[in-house]
């Protein structure tokens, strides 16, 4: 009989295990008398754990990206971060995994906060721009990929329902920087919230784990997402060119630099406040799921890769 799993921001160093792991990341290394070795990145819903296989690497031929595996071993520590000792380690067939010990989920309720995201868009007055929100909401297949994709694969709410929240927590930010900058086209820039990631409904897809289409690859949810907005627009009569111009715009240039993906730089007030509140909810997403991971008796968050630190937990009350 198996142990129950234990998942990876409750492992404590120097423990035991005999538990399935699903592989995100697999390299081949060199040692320091130049042979080689293999390291895997392992996942479950909750976080991430590597191990290194040292011997018998052919072993691990039949493992690729978002595999299954056994492991044995022990919990070790390694330059002050947790680490497998793998002793054993065996694929393990999809169909003998528990879907939800790896599937990860926003912790909050999809369904009130599609209702948040429909009662911030109602603050928009424009009737071409409340039409354009309309179609879209009246789409079934849409909502309902909207409703379920993420925001991301790994950084910022990389789980089911994460691209909801993530533009629902942008429309609440917009909302107080507008009121302080009243030049800004509200309309506009709710709209465009509400627009500028529509395309990762293409671009990602939920299999256990988040992942890119083959799509998403080639061309990524920023061209997806005007696309989908052009088809729309469409539909709508006499639809200002002005309008469709600038909304494109907010989607284009939502990332904000060349090096980050962005064809264009914001170059207008309201693509400005979206990629710095864009920016900004990434960012904190990326520290709210590195804060969740971290075990009880710590107060150092693991190494973020693409923020390029850990993060201090003070115990503040």
């Amino acid at each position: 009989m198996s142990t129950p799993h234990k998942f990876i921001k409750d492992l404590a160093a120097y423990e035991t295990i005999d538990q399935t792991f699903q592989v995100v990341g697999k390299q081949l290394r060199k040692k320091k008398d130049g042979s080689d070795y293999i390291r895997l990145e392992l996942r479950d819903k909750t976080g991430k754990i590597s191990t290194n296989i040292w011997d018998n690497l052919s072993q691990l031929d039949p493992i690729g990206q978002y595999s299954f595996v056994r492991i044995k071993g022990q919990i070790d520590i390694y330059k002050g971060e947790l680490q497998v000792n793998t002793t054993a380690i065996r694929p393990v067939s999809e169909k003998e995994i528990d879907p939800e010990i790896f599937t990860p989920h926003s912790p909050k309720d999809i369904g009130l906060l599609f209702k948040e995201l429909e009662a911030a868009l109602l603050k928009v007055k424009d009737p071409y721009l409340v039409k354009l929100i309309e179609t879209f909401l009246r789409d079934a297949d849409f909502v309902s990929a909207f409703k379920k994709s993420p925001a991301a694969v790994e950084k910022h709410q990389p789980y089911a329902g994460g691209l909801l929240e993530h533009t629902v927590n942008l429309l609440n930010l917009a909302q107080g920087v507008s009121a302080y900058y009243q030049t800004i086209n509200t309309d506009i820039l709710f709209t465009g919230i509400f627009l500028h990631d529509i395309g990762k409904i293409k671009e990602y897809e939920i299999k256990i784990s988040p992942q890119m289409t083959d799509e998403g690859r080639l061309l990524g949810h920023t061209i997806f997402g005007i696309l989908m907005l052009e088809e729309k627009i469409k539909a709508i009569k006499d639809f200002p060119a002005e309008y469709k111009l600038l909304l494109e715009h907010l989607i284009a240039s939502h990332h904000g630099q060349y090096e980050y993906g962005a064809p264009v730089l914001p170059m207008t007030q309201e693509a400005l406040v979206l990629h710095y509140l864009d920016n900004l909810d990434a960012r904190m997403g990326e520290y709210q799921t590195l804060q969740q991971n971290t075990p009880a008796n710590s107060v150092w968050t693991e190494w973020s890769k693409s923020l390029d630190r850990k993060f201090y937990l003070p115990e503040l009350k």
